[in-house]
Formats: structure tokens, sequence, C-alpha cells
């Protein structure tokens, strides 16, 4: 149980999220609780996602945790934004339109790799083979929460958004941003096992991540998942679908059951 140290009032976000023991040390700092209060009072209203998905990835337990995948912010659609990365809510199948051009990359790449292709296949082929069974992936309504399971954390750096269009996305960056900050030298401290996955405008963390004495061995830069383009293989740092995240970490998560 985190105990509150501002006596200010209550946050919210805290309040709302069951907070497994080994973040705890992190949030009964009070500086962390203070800048809490302080974003909680600097947001207002109406922010997405919910106030008990805000904090989502403090319920994992991260001393299990083999991956982060570093997303931006939720997206600023309501009722979209879970509180992982990347995960769209209310998408049962792979077919579903609101299955973005990130996902459908990000999918294209796990099947290149699980099928052992030096290119990738389209998605009408990706998805041909999910519908045989040929590439088993789980639908997506369950997949994040296989994955999440086997150690792997859906990461934003920002973790709420205002609620509009495509325009309000990045809205609260600079909000959390010493928060994310502070966050993420606890996660190196207490986590040195841990992959990074860091793909478009996240690759700036790598430094960070190196000055945290992160290996660069287990950092993965890419283009973002929403940008095209296969030139075959696989090669760290340049477009998405030849990020060799997948296949190097193969031995660490189950990312597709065989």
């Amino acid at each position: 149980m985190v105990q509150q140290t501002t006596g200010l009032q209550t946050l919210s976000f805290l309040a709302s999220t069951q907070i497994h023991p080994s973040w705890e040390a992190f949030f009964q700092q009070a500086h962390i609780q203070q800048q809490l209060l302080n974003i909680q009072n600097t947001i207002g209203q109406p922010f997405t996602p919910t106030p008990n998905l805000v904090l989502r990835f403090a319920t994992v337990n991260l001393a299990n945790v083999k991956v982060i995948i570093l997303g931006k912010d939720p997206y600023p659609q309501e009722g979209v934004a879970t509180g992982r990365s990347f995960e769209v809510n209310g998408v049962s199948n792979w077919f579903d339109k609101k299955v973005n051009s990130s996902l459908k990359n990000i999918i294209k790449l796990m099947h290149k790799t699980y099928m052992k292709r030096d290119m990738g296949a389209s998605i009408a082929e990706v998805r041909a083979d999910i519908q045989s069974g040929t590439f088993p992936i789980l639908p997506p309504n369950q997949a994040f929460d296989d994955w999440e399971r086997k150690g792997v954390l859906f990461l934003n750096t920002a973790y709420t958004c205002q609620i509009g269009g495509i325009e309000a996305s990045g809205s609260h960056l600079q909000i959390w941003k010493h928060f994310f900050e502070a966050l993420l030298q606890y996660i190196t401290k207490n986590n040195q096992d841990i992959r990074y996955f860091l793909w478009g405008d996240a690759r700036k963390y790598q430094k960070i991540l190196v000055q945290n004495n992160v290996a660069s061995a287990h950092i993965y830069l890419s283009l973002h998942p929403s940008t095209n383009g296969d030139a075959g293989g696989y090669e760290n740092n340049t477009r998405f679908l030849n990020c060799p995240c997948f296949l190097e970490t193969e031995d660490m998560v189950e990312w597709v059951a065989r």
C-alpha cells in the first residue's frame, strides 16, 4: 500500500490503482507524489484514459519485466486508450478497421519473424495466415494481456492526454516529462535485464538508457511502426520492418505460440 505523504489532497491516480509492491519505493517518494499532485492539478478535464488506467504500468511486477515497448502518449480519442502503449481498446480481431497502421506493421514484423522470412508479407497475406491458423497470433483483445503476462511492459512516456482528435496528441507530454525521467531511472536501477524497444521518436531515450548503464545490446532502435518499407533481412536502427527486436528476444518472450 502506497502511503500518500503530500497531505494536500487525494492523488486520484494512486487511489485508483492497485500498485504492485515492486513500485512502492518509487511512489513513496515525497517528490514523486508532489509531481503527481502537480500533474493532477495541471491537466484539467477531460482527459484520457480513465484515472484507474493512468498508472496501469505500476500494476505489473517490475521484477518480471523482460521487455519494455516504449510508446509516446495515450490515444486522444475518448475510450480508445487502455493505459498501455499501442493497444487500442475494443478491438477483438486483426481484421477490424480500428487496427491502425502501427498495429498492422507490428504484426507484420512478428509474422516475418515467426515465419522466418527475409522479406515481410503484406497485411493481406498476414491476415490470411491468421485466418488459416498458419500464423497463430492471439486476437488483439487477448494478445496484449498474454504478452504482459510473459513479461512485456507497454509503457508510454506520458500517461494522460487531452480528449479530442489527432490534434490533441502530445498535449500532456511536457507535463509528464520529469515524472517519466524519474520513472526510467527507477526502472533501470531495479531491473537491469530489460530489453528496450525504442521506435520512432522514442529513440531519443537511448542516450538516457546508456547513461543509466543499460547495455547497448539491450536497446532496439527503428523507425516508428506507422511507417512502411522493408529492405529485407534484419538490421537495428533502420526501417521498422527490418528491426530484429522480436527475433532476438524469442528466447525471452513467446511472442506467438508455436
